[in-house]
């Protein structure tokens, strides 16, 4: 894998940056192994987190390249069912507000395994996806949800619009995978329609910071985003942010509108994400000072709870194969002599084991029947109430959880 190094803010090109979070280095955090790479030497690259002082995005410029990344990928929407559950309701409501008109036509991009898209396809909407992972365009053409293999440019937007301009485009937890964020927006601008609609969903930067969601910093996320910056991101290209609304999936997420100028009213609730923002202080470095405090101090307790537990003699394994447990995993420094394996719900994953800590992974049949003072992990925690619902047997057999974020609890 191949990295490169920016200096400059990709959304005002400002220099003025500051390092706010160092997480050390890591391998990417999709890049599972198979047991025949064990011998082989693991890419790990610098995992540092920057803050402009002058737009306040907060960004990785450790750069991995986009095609080692993506071209093949392992995270699945389909395998998670409150994700599926969201997209159904989500797909709902954007029919309902925006595709009133005759023939709407969505687009979504990073459109995964077309998971989305085939909500709005039942709903009878004419659809395509955009998806640079092979696997997952494959999969999903299969499937009938149409998908172009390439990623997301403002030369592939000219092209589509050739034919058809887009009613409302899509993009849910991929904004900020991407590095070029102007050219992004230049294509967002051809693609809609005079009105247009770009939706879409990010982690929000205010919940990862009060949570002390550290595990959500990864190489593929690029962009950490809060309001203020994507405002000016947006005025730059005669664009507006006209509605926010809070989303619970993901640990705390922000789903935003967006249109041409004048296109709609905008809602109170922009101005009140605003003040919010500018009231926690987004818009100087001691948020960010304290957070680094925060997050080091919670590595060692995590670390120290399942030392403590170890001791006593628990078997100890670990919930959820996800970007941000491998994240959490590296960073804490917990590996194959702490966790016996860890489990996951995605084929894709179970086999494999996770990079830099070599825990192998299994299907959830692995726990079947086990209990017994047994300790999980739950590097998924953004899952947990989905999670406890559905490990009963686990729970009543005697098994319990370890919840590391925002602090650790045995529950």
């Amino acid at each position: 894998m191949k990295c490169h190094k920016k200096n400059e803010c990709r959304i005002c090109f400002s220099h003025n940056l500051e390092l706010i979070l160092d997480l050390g280095e890591q391998p990417p955090s999709n890049s599972l192994i198979n047991k025949t790479q064990l011998d082989n030497v693991e890419d790990k690259f610098p995992l540092r987190l920057f803050w402009c002082k002058d737009c306040y995005l907060v960004q990785l410029l450790d750069i991995v390249n986009k095609e080692d990344l993506f071209k093949h990928y392992l995270y699945m929407t389909s395998a998670s069912k409150p994700i599926v559950t969201h997209f159904t309701e989500y797909a709902k409501s954007v029919s309902e507000e925006f595709l009133k008109e005759d023939d709407p036509y969505v687009i979504e991009i990073g459109s995964n395994d077309g998971s989305l898209l085939r909500e709005f396809k039942r709903l009878g909407i004419s659809i395509m996806g955009i998806e640079p992972a092979t696997n997952l365009a494959k999969l999903a053409n299969e499937s009938n949800i149409t998908t172009r293999n390439e990623f997301f440019s403002s030369n592939l937007a000219s092209n589509i619009s050739k034919s058809k301009k887009a009613s409302v485009v899509i993009a849910n937890n991929v904004i900020g995978h991407i590095e070029n964020l102007h050219d992004l927006m230049k294509g967002i601008k051809i693609l809609i329609d005079e009105k247009g609609v770009f939706i879409f969903e990010v982690p929000y930067l205010v919940d990862l910071i009060k949570k002390l969601e550290f595990d959500t910093i990864y190489h593929e996320h690029l962009s950490y985003f809060s309001i203020l910056p994507v405002l000016n991101l947006v005025n730059r290209f005669g664009l507006e942010i006209f509605d926010i609304r809070k989303q619970d999936v993901h640990g705390g997420t922000i789903r935003i509108f967006i249109s041409k100028k004048n296109n709609f009213k905008v809602k109170k609730c922009v101005q009140e994400f605003i003040q919010l923002e500018y009231e926690l202080g987004l818009n100087n470095n001691e948020i960010y000072n304290k957070f680094s405090k925060q997050v080091e101090n919670l590595r060692n307790e995590i670390k120290k709870n399942l030392m403590n537990l170890k001791k006593d003699g628990k078997f100890l394994f670990g919930y959820g194969a996800s970007a941000k447990g491998n994240v959490l995993l590296n960073y804490c420094d917990i590996d194959n002599n702490i966790l016996e394996y860890i489990i996951d719900t995605t084929p894709l994953k179970q086999g494999k084991l996770t990079p830099g800590t070599h825990i192998p992974i299994f299907s959830p049949e692995k726990i079947d029947g086990k209990g017994n003072g047994d300790i999980a992990l739950l590097l998924a925690w953004n899952y947990e109430k989905e999670i406890i619902k559905k490990e009963i047997k686990f729970q009543k057999n005697g098994g319990k959880f370890l919840v590391p974020i925002p602090s650790p609890r045995l529950i």
